[in-house]
């Protein structure tokens, strides 16, 4: 008596096929599950034998043997309770069910019989689909995934025996037909706070348009309470919506993490606080890897505030996944690679106590706390940030009796604009990754330019990587302006964020 059930396992951020392979033989009542199972799928054992009893089935009293394959990649979910219970039936031939080699099923059992969700199914599902199956049985938690995947025909279970019943009667099942369209919500901006409520620091929502529009580095410094934080936070609202990739791409990390409104189309926005461990922050674990707060950020924002307070290792790990948009992790013989394609915005005080060159209220640190805070942040990382502001306190004046200042709204029409510009002049992709000759092209200097960078090279102390990144700047300021060519005035504003 032997039966096969297709399921599937994600690993990282990809999923992968198993075969659950059952076979019922005399013996002594027991029930062995090889083929590099995790202690997570060993402790299914006893869930599965109590869902099938729960369920109204009979349990086999012989002796049960379940091979999952392949047998060299390691299985660490929980995912395969509902196939294993499935196979166990199957084999006992308690149902008939034909072409059950054309269905795939994934799910977790709780011990009465219920079907749970599970983490990671949108890669699982993409992953089956690659492989040509259209018939699959999932955790009605798990439904908002299958709109996304593609997959043609989901079964949706609640639980074990609602699973049997629809392999054994498929026609009189019911099939969930949708488009993936229909699960994209058109997410109104109205929900995030707007940048009109921010009094002043006009200059500050300048820089922060011009980061946003060229997904730049930006580190802002000020007093407490000049509103770091408020300007950060609103940045998800002057984005550009996601398109149908990044809605894909970004929907995986939340379907591994375990979140949710995953066709959601306002762009991510992660704000970890400082004592967030390293593992936390890039991504790792001790047995599998999993996705850190940087890939959690994909196509989106991840926000460092009270920067200095992060330890400076912390800090330092961000560089190279800055550069390449992706970071990989090695656990015991396997590879996870999570991308990590997001906007760095950081925030500090400029001193332990915060108020080191505050107009109003004296600083108390002493010049080497003050030295030691700021060295916090190396200057390679510091070569890699696009843009540096200063921020000063919002006068009461400002406050009261100002006037609204710009709007969310007229922020994001203004990237939008610029961002089409830039599609007209050939260049699709943000200006801060612009490389090689697609730099040469689109940020070509003038001899009056060339001659002003020169000076500022020599005078400012500049690295061939910060003359590079002003190039890249002023090439995002000269895009606002719609203008084809990089100015002495671009180049000249592009140099007072880096100083």
């Amino acid at each position: 008596m032997y039966s096969r059930i297709r399921s599937s396992v994600c690993v990282g951020i990809e999923g992968r096929e198993v075969q659950v392979e059952t076979v019922l033989s005399r013996g002594l009542p027991s029930i062995s599950v090889v083929g590099l199972a995790s202690t997570t799928v060993m402790e299914s054992k006893e869930r599965i034998r109590s869902a099938i009893f729960n369920s109204g089935y009979e349990y086999p009293r012989g002796r049960i043997t379940i091979n999952l394959m392949p047998a060299e990649l390691k299985k660490n979910s929980s995912c395969l309770d509902l196939p294993m219970a499935v196979g166990i039936i199957a084999s006992e031939q308690l149902f008939r069910a034909e072409n059950l080699n054309e269905w795939a099923i994934f799910g977790e059992l709780t011990l009465d019989g219920r079907v749970s969700e599970v983490r990671g199914a949108l890669p699982m599902l993409m992953h089956l689909r690659s492989k040509g199956i259209e018939k699959v049985i999932i955790p009605k938690g798990n439904i908002d995934e299958a709109y996304l995947s593609g997959i043609k025909e989901v079964y949706a279970a609640e639980t074990l025996k609602d699973c049997i019943e629809i392999l054994s009667k498929p026609d009189e099942a019911t099939c969930i037909k949708f488009d993936m369209r229909d699960q994209l919500t058109t997410d109104s901006y109205e929900a995030i706070e707007d940048y009109a409520d921010i009094s002043g620091q006009e200059n500050a929502k300048r820089a922060v348009v011009i980061a946003t529009a060229g997904r730049h580095g930006l580190l802002m410094v000020g007093s407490p309470g000049c509103g770091k934080t408020m300007l950060a936070g609103r940045i998800p609202s002057i984005m550009p919506a996601m398109d149908e990739r990044e809605i894909i791409e970004t929907a995986v990390m939340r379907s591994i993490t375990g979140e949710k409104n995953l066709g959601s189309r306002i762009r991510p926005f992660r704000h970890p606080h400082h004592t967030i461990g390293k593992a936390g922050l890039l991504g790792g674990g001790s047995d599998i890897a999993l996705p850190g707060e940087i890939s959690r950020a994909h196509n989106g924002v991840l926000f460092l505030d009270e920067i200095c307070e992060f330890e400076r290792e912390k800090i330092d790990g961000l560089r190279i996944p800055l550069e390449e948009k992706r970071i990989t992790h090695f656990r015991k013989g396997e590879t996870y690679t999570f991308p990590c394609d997001f906007q760095l915005v950081m925030a500090s005080n400029p001193c332990p106590c915060g108020f080191y060159g505050d107009k109003e209220k004296e600083c108390k640190c002493r010049q080497s706390d003050i030295e030691r805070y700021q060295n916090k942040l190396s200057g390679p990382i510091m070569d890699r940030i696009d843009m540096k502001i200063s921020m000063e306190r919002v006068t009461y004046g400002q406050l009261t009796e100002g006037e609204k200042g710009l709007s969310s709204e007229e922020m994001r029409k203004t990237i939008i604009r610029a961002r089409n510009f830039a599609i007209r002049m050939g260049r699709s992709g943000y200006n801060s990754d612009l490389r090689g000759n697609n730099l040469d092209k689109h940020c070509r200097l003038g001899r009056e330019e060339k001659s002003f960078m020169r000076e500022a090279y020599e005078a400012l102390g500049m690295s061939p990587r910060a003359y590079v990144r002003t190039l890249k700047l002023s090439r995002t300021i000269a895009d606002i302006a719609e203008s084809a060519e990089i100015k002495q005035e671009h180049l000249a504003e592009a140099l007072s964020y880096r100083i």
